[in-house]
């Protein structure tokens, strides 16, 4: 087993383990491809923009790591919880209280697919300052 692994392993159990110490890093290229010479790889020519670029067929990706995954597991639970805060808060910006007379008249031109119109208001019965035996005596005054 090779000290990096093993440095990986006690980082796994104790966050706090590779933070105090201060190694070299290397400076050799992780990816095993650049090691080898151009002639020895797999690659194809492509046309781009005028230009020939040589692309190598053997791709390699970073393997991933039990923190690496940790860290990007924390992050979309954040990047979720910060999305339903919004949503609540858009909900609670968004709330309108209307009148029942209105909410009435939106369900109406729903049902009826046409417009509502508006319902003329009951006249009041007007209170004259006759009464019914003054109107009988116009009546025979004027008949009579």
């Amino acid at each position: 087993m090779s000290s990096a692994l093993v440095q990986k392993a006690l980082e796994i159990v104790d966050p706090e383990f590779n933070k105090g110490s201060k190694g070299k890093k290397s400076k050799q290229s992780k990816n095993v491809f650049n090691l080898m010479p151009e002639n020895h790889k797999i690659t194809t020519t492509i046309n781009r923009k005028g230009r020939k670029e040589k692309i190598s067929l053997v791709a390699t990706s970073k393997k991933l790591t039990v923190t690496e995954a940790k860290k990007n597991l924390k992050s979309e639970k954040t990047i979720l919880k910060n999305n339903l805060k919004k949503l609540r808060e858009i909900r609670k910006a968004s709330t309108i209280e209307l009148d029942k007379k209105i909410t009435e008249q939106i369900i109406e031109r729903a049902v009826t697919k046409r417009p509502v119109k508006a319902k003329p208001k009951s006249k009041k019965i007007q209170k004259t300052a006759f009464t019914d035996e003054d109107f009988k005596k116009f009546e025979e005054e004027y008949l009579g």
